[in-house]
């Protein structure tokens, strides 16, 4: 069973939001990765609402959500802003984020530029974005300006969704079918001759502009809310990332799990996901209390 769905309306569109679990538990803001959806985070979703406000979010241009207007881009830095939109028109002083993938580096970078809004980080197979050196930004912006001025070929339809499914599943062969599906479903769109991809065809555009890697321990350095970093055994967090960037991270906690990088939306995974969440959460009320 789903959770209670709704459009808010923001600056830059509407958002579609799912909210799973009693309003009067504490609130959990769950961001999903890139070319995804909040679909990705039902598994976990399902059990952490016995115990939590779980609040699922579809980002600008994926899932239900409309996309940025015409001329605007998706900088890592406007879903930023759209984040504290989300939490000023939720009335939520501060929050706890659960973010996968690029929702990881949208909680984590929102954590650092707004330290005093996040009380807990929860990164799901993320450790902050990629980044360039000062030296490649004009190759990358070239390359970017390059990219985004492409004729499009136009959206490719597909005459049912399993076929969509099966084009979905070549660019992540190690999920589950039965993972990937809800994750599909919510990014499709009917048309005449079958269904089409509804999200934004933008998000696909290289990005014109990289953080550096100084920029990013910036970001990271400036989080003062306990972090719990949960990385996938087979999953796509470069090692040398751990060492590095969590050595700024003031108060965090790793735990390495079995699984690929969408492990959370794995039915067989999420109970033990879920777990470490919550020994995580328990961890913070007891030692509050103390």
């Amino acid at each position: 069973m789903l959770g209670r769905e709704c459009r808010i309306a923001l600056s830059t569109g509407e958002l579609a939001v799912q909210y799973w679990g009693d309003e009067g538990k504490p609130a959990l803001i769950c961001l999903h990765g890139w070319l995804d959806n909040m679909a990705s985070f039902y598994p976990l979703a399902e059990i952490l609402s016995e115990h939590y406000h779980v609040v699922l979010v579809d980002l600008p241009g994926h899932g239900l959500s409309d996309p940025l207007a015409d001329g605007a881009h998706y900088y890592i830095w406007q879903n930023i802003e759209t984040l504290l939109e989300l939490i000023n028109h939720l009335n939520l002083t501060a929050v706890n984020i659960v973010g996968h993938s690029m929702g990881g580096v949208v909680a984590s970078l929102f954590a650092g530029t707004f330290a005093d809004r996040v009380r807990s980080l929860v990164l799901l197979d993320s450790l902050g974005p990629m980044t360039s050196s000062a030296q490649q930004t004009p190759e990358q912006l070239a390359k970017a300006i390059l990219d985004s001025q492409k004729v499009s070929s136009g959206l490719r339809v597909y005459p049912q969704i399993q076929d969509a499914l099966l084009a979905r599943k070549k660019s992540s062969p190690t999920m589950s079918e039965q993972a990937l599906l809800p994750i599909v479903e919510r990014n499709l769109i009917s048309n005449k001759n079958g269904v089409s991809w509804r999200t934004d065809m933008r998000l696909r555009h290289t990005s014109k502009v990289r953080l550096t890697e100084e920029q990013v321990l910036a970001f990271l350095s400036a989080i003062s809310a306990r972090v719990l970093v949960i990385i996938a055994e087979q999953g796509i967090v470069p090692k040398f990332w751990l060492q590095a960037r969590l050595a700024v991270v003031k108060n965090h906690q790793l735990v390495s799990l079995p699984g690929h990088h969408h492990f959370h939306a794995e039915p067989d995974n999420a109970a033990e996901i879920a777990k470490v969440i919550t020994d995580f959460y328990q961890e913070k009320s007891n030692n509050e209390n103390s």
